[in-house]
C-alpha cells in the first residue's frame, strides 16, 4: 500500500454541489467540487481540483474563501496540462469575509502546501545540472475519485546543504517516506517536491527481523520509572513480587519472636506507631494481649 497527501491551505472559487452514484450503488451521495491551485516554492502555479463530501443541506464556500485542507492527491504524468487531484479528507474554512481585504492578514505565512508521500522509487537517482542537487522518481497509489489513481513526484534534495551533505540515495525499487514542499514541474512528468525530511528502505527493517526468529527473554518488571504517577508521588511502594519471585523481606523494624512457643503467631507493622506488634492465634494464651514471656506445662501459663 502506498500513498501521497497534502496537507495546507488553499483559496477556493467556483464550488460547485453536484451528486454522485458509486458504480453497482443506487444510493446518492453528495460533493462539494472547488477549483484552486498547487502554489509551488518557486513561484510556479499549478491547477487543481478539490473534492470533499457535502453533508445533507450543505452549501458550497464563497469564492476566494481560504481553507485549511488535507486531502488524499493524485498526480497524472500529464500535470501541468491536467489537473491536480484533491480528494478532501478535512476542509476547515477560515472565517471572515474574504472579499475584504484584511481577509488574510490572520492567516500564518504557510503559502505552499506540505506534501507527504509513501511509494516506491522508480528510477536510480541522478544529480540535476546544478551539480549538487540529487534527484529521484516516486509512485504512490491510493483511491482518489472513487478509483485508484497513481501519483507521481521527482523528490529533489540540495546535498551541498549540510543536513543532506552525508544523506544517502535510494537505491530504485525500494519504499521511501517522505515530507517536503511542492517546487516546479518535473522534467519526466508529475511535479517535482522539495524534500524536508526522508526515510529509506521502509519496510525493510521489519521483514528482515521476521525471516530471522530470535528467542525473547521473559518480561521483567521495571525497577526504575522515568515519570512520577500523579496519584501516591509522595508514597514510596513495594512490589509484591520480588526479582526472584519471593516477598520482599518485612521492615527492620519488624523483629520476629523468638521463643518457639510463640513460632505460630502472625507479625503485623502498626500503621501509626511503626513498631511490631503480634497477633496470638488459636494456640495463644490470650486475645489482643502479649504477654512479656510464656512457658508451658501442664496446661498452665505463667507470666514472669
Amino acid at each position: 500500500m502506498s500513498t501521497a497527501m497534502v496537507f495546507g491551505f488553499f483559496a477556493l472559487a467556483n464550488g460547485d454541489r453536484v451528486k454522485t452514484f458509486k458504480a453497482g450503488s443506487s444510493t446518492a451521495t453528495y460533493h462539494c467540487i472547488y477549483e484552486t491551485t498547487i502554489q509551488c516554492t518557486s513561484g510556479a502555479l499549478f491547477p487543481a481540483m478539490l473534492r470533499v463530501y457535502s453533508p445533507y443541506n450543505d452549501v458550497a464556500l464563497p469564492d476566494n474563501t481560504i481553507a485549511f485542507v488535507s486531502a488524499k492527491v493524485g498526480i497524472p504524468t500529464s500535470t501541468p496540462g491536467d489537473p491536480v487531484l484533491l480528494e478532501g479528507i478535512c476542509v476547515v474554512a477560515v472565517l471572515g469575509d474574504p472579499n475584504s481585504d484584511a481577509y488574510e492578514h490572520a492567516l500564518p505565512d504557510f503559502p505552499y502546501p506540505m506534501v507527504v508521500g509513501l511509494g516506491s522509487v522508480t528510477s536510480p537517482p541522478r544529480t540535476l545540472p546544478n551539480g549538487t542537487s540529487k534527484a529521484f522518481d516516486v509512485v504512490s497509489t491510493d483511491y482518489v475519485r472513487d478509483t485508484r489513481m497513481t501519483s507521481t513526484v521527482t523528490c529533489v534534495f540540495d546535498s551541498a546543504r549540510p543536513r543532506w551533505s552525508k544523506t544517502p540515495l535510494p537505491n530504485q525499487n525500494t519504499v521511501v517516506f517522505y515530507v517536503g514542499h511542492f517546487s516546479d514541474a518535473a522534467s519526466t512528468g508529475g511535479l517535482q517536491v522539495e524534500l524536508e525530511s526522508i526515510s529509506l528502505n521502509v519496510g525493510m527493517a521489519e521483514s528482515r527481523s521476521a525471516a530471522v526468529s530470535t528467542p525473547s527473554s521473559p518480561s521483567k518488571k521495571r525497577k526504575f520509572t522515568a515519570v512520577v504517577p500523579k496519584e501516591g508521588s509522595r508514597r514510596q511502594t513495594v512490589p509484591d513480587v520480588g526479582d526472584a519471585g519471593e516477598k520482599p523481606p518485612l521492615s527492620p523494624t519488624a523483629s520476629l519472636p523468638t521463643d518457639p512457643a510463640s513460632s505460630t503467631t502472625a507479625t503485623h507493622l502498626s500503621p501509626r506507631s511503626r513498631s511490631c506488634s503480634v497477633t496470638p492465634t488459636d494456640e495463644s494464651p490470650a486475645k489482643g494481649v502479649l504477654p512479656s514471656s510464656t512457658t508451658r506445662g501442664k496446661g498452665k501459663s505463667k507470666r514472669s
